[in-house]
């Protein structure tokens, strides 16, 4: 007998196999939605297909499962769970299990009752064996995959001409409300700049020559799902909270994907349910009735395009729209079985649920229309719509950093619901520093959360690293890479605002690296530096320059090129040699570093002096 043979497959009742017909259903449309495992062998090619049709049932309902589909998920876990255990015995499967390890850190079940130090443990484990592999890849594997991403890179800059001038044709459907103000204007603006990018690295130039507006729908339809999302978003803040808001939304929304979501909701709802949309100003700084004028408008553009679409391509933007609303309908839902009715306290495993469906789904249908668009056919392209979709749930853990005050107490945010659940000293200390306040995190205030909440930017590097390690490509990789860096690793040109604190003098690279040390120490009696914590204090000190950084990496170009482009990319062991490089590089600076800390910095009864107590991180 084989060994698959010997594994118990579970019966299912007549109502089961027909939510099993749906699920194969919607995997046979959307390919991009299987669980890849790169399997080969009889077992793992079983798992993989047991895997696909559990998470598909599990991220395709709009709420944690119950009754009927709680008992089916349950049969399902019980056998893939048989065949994850026989996978270990079988031969060539070796990636297929660390795929398989990795899909169930980044997708747990809502209920799921793994513990903290569970995860973290895994994770650590992913993360490691993941680096391992990438670092012992085959040599003609990484030449065809650099031969390739060049030609991407060249073919871009190439086409940037007639990109730009299809730019210029869909600007003329946009409505003229988008472009008088400037929040509205800079979300379309983020828009074109996405959708060049796909056609070239993703859909490899397809459509490039056209003279035609053909794309339009797909960025109308994506700038409408943003400031749909944001209008909800702020209707929840008016109405005092997504129960209120959520149910005025599901009291007029219908899953009929013939037709546009909300298209009956006005704002005679919204006044009738005592909210006035005239008063409420937006984090937009306009008010809910003129973002809600701007949304009309749009959806006027976007029916106007689709009377001339195709019958595939109107039911493909339809449901693109529909799951957008229906996540937000998933955040009412989950808000009341929330610590504090909090939706940004969440438990992390329904924030993991949640969030592939308003990221990874989101991109992906979008993906699957805009490739319809082109005149291609998604399924042929399902590999790269479910990487370019795991790249949006990345870019969301570091927006979500951006957004901590904007988010607090109003909606799911990844850092903070890391904070309240994994970290809640950090937690306490956010909600004190920026309760109240609707504004994005400035440039200045980016040193003084990484430090003081170090353990949940530390969580959010570690998964968005889970899932660039697994899924992303040369080209995804440079994209996050830089996306990072704008966004909170480094202060020159970065996406946030400035800030109106006076210019502090600029402190040398060690002294900083030092103050990251003792700032990320926490309550330990003597300080422990690992790799990890090296690196991370690293980046912190990076984040006001780094060319005394590169000084001490010269002559090594390799280790400079990679510091400046794929900081993120680098291991903690790669990012600790570079800091005791640096300071070795500059003895002097390190010895004026270590003095210059107070009594209060180090524990002399344990540590000796204050020399020390950091000396030894050199040595390691």
């Amino acid at each position: 007998m084989t060994a698959l043979a010997s594994i118990h497959t579970p019966s299912f009742d007549r109502e089961e196999h027909v939510v099993l017909r749906r699920i194969e259903g919607v995997l046979a449309r959307h390919p991009y939605m299987r669980m890849e495992l790169g399997a080969s062998g009889p077992i793992a090619t079983c798992l993989e297909d047991v895997l696909s049709t559990r998470l598909a049932l599990l991220h395709t309902e709009g709420a944690p499962a119950v009754g009927m589909r709680a008992t089916l998920l349950r049969k399902l876990r019980g056998w893939e769970a048989q065949l994850a255990h026989a996978i270990t015995d079988e031969s060539g499967s070796s990636e297929a299990r660390l795929r398989y390890e990795t899909t169930l850190l980044l997708h747990p079940e809502p209920d799921s009752t793994a513990t903290r130090d569970t995860i973290a443990a895994g994770l650590g484990r992913a993360v490691g064996s993941w680096e391992h592999l990438r670092e012992n890849q085959p040599v003609g594997a990484v030449r065809t995959r650099r031969v390739r991403q060049n030609r991407d890179f060249f073919r871009h800059g190439a086409a940037l001409p007639f990109y730009w001038a299809r730019r210029g044709r869909i600007r003329k459907l946009i409505p003229r409300v988008i472009f008088d103000h400037p929040a509205l204007r800079e979300t379309l603006f983020a828009i074109e700049q996405i959708g060049p990018l796909v056609d070239n690295f993703a859909f490899r130039g397809a459509g490039v020559f056209r003279s035609g507006t053909s794309v339009a729908l797909a960025d109308v339809a994506f700038l409408y799902m943003q400031l749909a999302d944001e209008f909800l978003d702020e209707l929840a803040a008016a109405a005092g909270g997504h129960d209120t808001a959520g149910g005025l939304v599901e009291s007029v929304y219908r899953y009929d994907t013939s037709e546009r979501p909300l298209r009956d909701l006005s704002l005679v709802h919204l006044r009738n349910a005592g909210i006035d949309p005239d008063a409420h100003t937006t984090k937009f700084k306009i008010t809910l009735s003129v973002l809600f004028s701007a949304l009309d408008q749009l959806a006027s553009t976007m029916d106007a395009l689709l009377a001339e679409a195709e019958d595939t391509t109107t039911r493909a933007t339809h449901l693109f729209l529909h799951h957008c609303f229906q996540t937000y309908l998933d955040e009412a839902e989950l808000c009341g079985v929330a610590q504090g009715r909090r939706t940004d306290r969440l438990q992390l495993q329904a924030t993991a649920w949640h969030f592939y469906r308003k990221n990874n789904m989101v991109m992906m249908l979008w993906l699957d229309l805009r490739a319809r668009l082109l005149g291609l056919e998604p399924a042929q392209h399902a590999p790269v719509i479910r990487r370019w979709g795991y790249l949006l749930s990345a870019f969301q853990i570091f927006d979500d950093l951006k957004d901590i005050a904007l988010d607090l107490g109003k909606q799911p945010n990844y850092p903070l619901q890391i904070a309240a659940n994994d970290f809640p000293l950090e937690f306490a200390w956010l909600e004190q520093r920026f309760e109240g306040g609707r504004l994005p995190i400035t440039r200045d205030e980016v040193p003084e959360v990484s430090l003081r909440a170090s353990g949940t930017v530390l969580q959010c590097m570690r998964w968005s690293r889970l899932i660039a390690l697994a899924h992303f490509d040369n080209a995804l990789l440079y994209a996050w890479d830089q996306r990072w860096r704008k966004s909170w690793t480094r202060r020159r040109r970065s996406f946030n605002p400035r800030g109106d604190a006076a210019p502090a003098p600029r402190m040398h690279a060690v002294d900083r690296l030092v103050r990251a040390l003792v700032a990320t120490r926490g309550n330990e009696p003597t300080p422990i530096v690992d790799d990890e914590r090296l690196a991370y204090a690293l980046d912190a000190s990076a984040y006001e320059g780094s060319w005394q950084i590169y000084l001490a990496l010269f002559p090594n170009v390799r280790a400079i090129y990679r510091f400046a482009t794929l900081r993120m990319w680098m291991t903690a062991a790669e990012k600790a040699h570079a800091a005791r490089q640096l300071l070795r590089r500059y003895p002097r600076a390190r010895s004026n570093a270590l003095v210059g800390l107070t009594d209060g910095d180090v524990d002399h009864e344990v540590t000796g002096d204050r020399l020390e107590a950091f000396t030894k991180l050199i040595e390691v």
